[in-house]
């Protein structure tokens, strides 16, 4: 018996030390999606479809609810060219982007509902307020990030075209 409690006392600090206890005002942790093994965020493909240039596929991770959204790319190390994040909205939204605790600078470009390119920015990190923000030139659907200069570098600007390749694969936005 004794040996058993001591077990689960062992288990219990293990995954206390793993968790830890939470600190107020942190964003709450976003449930992993279905299709998404545990640890691993859900990934997407979308087309990057200039008017003047070649298309690009990129693997994106999905950022669908808010807690997702508020969290991005914030703390990663690095993003692998040809890879980044798509942030998803329920509708059209004028909300800027931040680079509050990210690392890496990114190039954002914001989508309208029907794939066409509002506008495109760089950004770079930010780790102490006040952090610029980058605002889009219009109403947008979704946002994709990528490495910096990712888009310019595609020649992808306003009115070019930036889609799901399979648009039933995306979860639905909260």
């Amino acid at each position: 018996m004794t040996l058993l409690l001591v077990g689960v006392g062992v288990l219990a600090v293990a995954l206390f030390s793993a968790v830890g206890p939470g600190r107020h005002g942190d964003p709450p942790e976003a449930p992993v999606p279905a299709a998404a093994a545990p640890g691993q965020a859900r990934t997407v493909t979308y087309r990057i479809l200039p008017a003047g240039g070649r298309p690009l596929t990129v693997r994106l991770e999905v950022a669908a609810d808010p807690a997702a959204r508020a969290r991005g790319l914030m703390g990663r190390e690095g993003v692998p060219p040809g890879n980044g994040m798509v942030f998803l909205y329920p509708t059209d939204v004028r909300e800027s982007f931040w680079m509050k605790d990210t690392l890496v600078p990114l190039s954002i470009a914001f989508v309208a509902a029907d794939g066409r390119v509002v506008s495109v920015a760089e950004m770079t990190p930010c780790r102490a307020d006040p952090c610029p923000t980058y605002a889009p030139a219009g109403p947008y659907r979704y946002a994709v990030e990528l490495t910096a200069g990712a888009f310019p570098a595609a020649g992808v600007g306003a009115g070019d075209r930036v889609v799901p390749e399979d648009s039933a694969s995306l979860p639905e936005p909260s």
